[in-house]
């Protein structure tokens, strides 16, 4: 019935082909990921430097000062 309306050799040929020419052009394309440490990823990610060594973050929790004078706001970052 569906070859009716496809052709089915030349549809497997096609779907060959294209996936092919998207897995050769896509390996090249190689993307860089920015994680940023979050107090829920903090423990969970090693990072790797310029230089090839590998390090963590360990998060420290600080009292917040009573003065709110003292405290600083930090706008989002996007």
């Amino acid at each position: 019935m569906i070859s009716k309306y496809i052709n089915v050799p030349i549809f497997f040929v096609s779907l060959i082909v294209g996936l092919l020419i998207v897995y050769f052009t896509m390996q090249n394309d190689l993307r860089k990921i920015y994680v940023y440490p979050t107090p829920e990823n903090v423990d969970l990610l090693q990072y790797r430097d310029k230089a090839g060594n590998c390090f963590v973050y360990k998060s420290v929790d600080t009292p917040c000062p009573k003065n709110e004078a003292k405290l600083a706001k930090i706008p989002v970052q996007v």
